[in-house]
């Protein structure tokens, strides 16, 4: 019988929050999501530290403020052990500002999704992916798992008439997937168009990386012929090699097929590279189909539960060209195991046919709050 610990210990190098904050936040999503059930019996503070190779001491911590919370305690001489009722209400300690949840508390859309991905998938999930596959490092290529990347490629092919091959599909977390691709744009001559709507932080991080970025100014939705005329005054002054935006954004229902049609021509005409960035949006549930479909070189950006769910979420990257050596190496250098384990259980996921169901209970919550 495998124990809790065994398919669900991860720790996200990538990750901002600390080894304390990402315990601590694991076991109380673990205990109070029922995964671990009352009585279950828990690892030492050694086990954990020799598994995951972290200071005894940190455990420790961990242990003693989650008994303080009331969600395990210790018996000598047997062990650790979840508690039978760890929503309880009987009094404890307050809880150390410092142990903020990672997401905000459950009075907003996002997190209520949070709550629901969690609570009816995640968990059983992962477990049922590591058990099939013991996180074998041949079952792990940098380019993602082998039956995620057939699984995109048939949903984005059937679903949004994205033809692309499962060999130019990457998948990861985001933070990986970008540096990768800021490494390859670093490599492009000339300059990089950003959308008035990405993020300050993206613009910093891409200057980081040596590369010349222009913002287009604000263009309003459905304004496709506003952004062709910006397009066209940045390429004539300035030596514009690639374009980063949501054009998902540039078209309406009336003019949709038309519209992309002149706006990947004039991309195309300026020899342009496309990396639009859709990761914003859920996936498969949109009629139109994005305007890289159309374009000869473009790099499509999603994830698959759009800005839902940062713990259970996993971005892709779908290139119409395929991945260059650079680009390939710098994932091989960057690429993280503790990012495997989701990639498995979303492979399971999909194969089961259960992550429609779920994509599809999210639209709706969206739809009526």
């Amino acid at each position: 019988m495998l124990r809790p610990w065994h398919y669900s210990l991860v720790l996200d190098k990538a990750s901002p929050h600390s080894i304390h904050q990402q315990l601590i936040e694991h076991f109380r999503a673990m205990i109070e999501g029922g995964a671990w059930l009352g009585g279950s019996a828990l690892p030492s503070s050694r086990d954990i530290a020799q598994r995951l190779g972290i200071n005894r001491k940190t455990v420790s911590r961990v242990y003693e403020e989650l008994s303080a919370q009331g969600l395990i305690y210790t018996e000598p001489k047997r062990g650790t052990f979840v508690s039978q009722s760890p929503r309880s209400d009987r009094p404890g300690p307050p809880r150390p500002r410092s142990l903020t949840p990672l997401r905000p508390e459950p009075d907003s859309a996002a997190s209520s999704i949070y709550q629901l991905i969690q609570k009816t998938t995640a968990h059983h999930i992962r477990r049922v992916a590591l058990h099939m596959h013991k996180l074998r490092p041949h079952d792990y290529d940098v380019t993602g798992l082998f039956n995620l990347k057939h699984m995109l490629a048939n949903l984005l092919a059937h679903e949004r008439r994205y033809l692309v091959s499962p060999d130019h599909i990457t998948c990861g977390t985001w933070p990986v997937l970008q540096t990768a691709l800021m490494h390859h744009l670093s490599s492009i001559d000339g300059c990089l168009l950003l959308g008035h709507q990405a993020s300050v932080a993206l613009e910093v991080a891409l200057q980081r990386q040596g590369i010349q970025v222009l913002r287009l100014p604000a263009i309003g939705d459905g304004q496709a012929h506003e952004f062709i005329e910006q397009i066209e005054k940045f390429c004539i002054n300035y030596p514009v090699s690639s374009l980063w935006c949501d054009t998902s954004a540039l078209f309406n229902t009336q003019t949709t097929e038309a519209a992309q049609t002149l706006v990947a021509q004039k991309l195309a005409d300026y020899h342009l590279l496309l990396i639009d960035d859709q990761r914003a949006h859920l996936p498969f549930i949109q009629p139109n189909q994005p305007l890289s479909s159309r374009y000869a070189k473009s790099i499509l950006l999603g994830s698959l539960y759009g800005e839902c769910c940062d713990m259970f979420n996993l971005c892709y990257l779908a290139s119409n060209l395929g991945f260059s050596a650079e680009f390939i190496n710098e994932l091989n250098v960057q690429q993280q195991q503790s990012s495997l384990l989701n990639m498995l259980a979303q492979s399971e996921l999909i194969k089961r046919g259960e992550y429609k169901k779920l994509l599809t209970t999210i639209h709706r919550f969206l739809q009526q709050s």
